[in-house]
């Protein structure tokens, strides 16, 4: 926390610090549970849903590969490794992203509530 942060904590009255609190920076599993809040909650447990099947779906390719015998069959379970584990790291991206712009509207949120405080002073 800075000198700035200080002083704006200090010009605050309790249930302002209360609610900036609410509004305070997050840990990682703190921002991972937030994706399952809010209007696109059911956007975040498909994604999560799909991506855990694409994961088995890899990992039974890959025991597959190794098992099989034949170079046709070899290159058909690696691409189908290769697919699903591509997709697992685009909905990982998704997620993370999401994260970001709940993190960003937080802060967003913080000063709206800040520059209100000041307009009211």
């Amino acid at each position: 926390m800075d000198d700035l942060d200080k002083k704006i904590h200090e010009t605050l009255s309790d249930e302002d610090n209360a609610l900036m609190a609410h509004l305070d920076e997050q840990g990682l599993l703190a921002q991972l549970g937030g994706l399952f809040k809010g209007k696109l909650a059911w956007l975040s447990i498909t994604t999560i849903f799909i991506g855990t099947i694409m994961t088995i779906i890899a990992v039974f390719a890959i025991w597959k590969f190794v098992t099989v015998d034949d170079v046709p069959s070899m290159l058909r379970w690696a691409g189908l490794a290769w697919i699903t584990g591509i997709s697992q790291m685009m909905i990982k991206l998704w997620s993370w992203m999401r994260m970001e712009t709940n993190r960003t509207l937080r802060e967003i949120k913080r000063l709206e509530l800040q520059i209100a405080r000041m307009n009211a002073q």
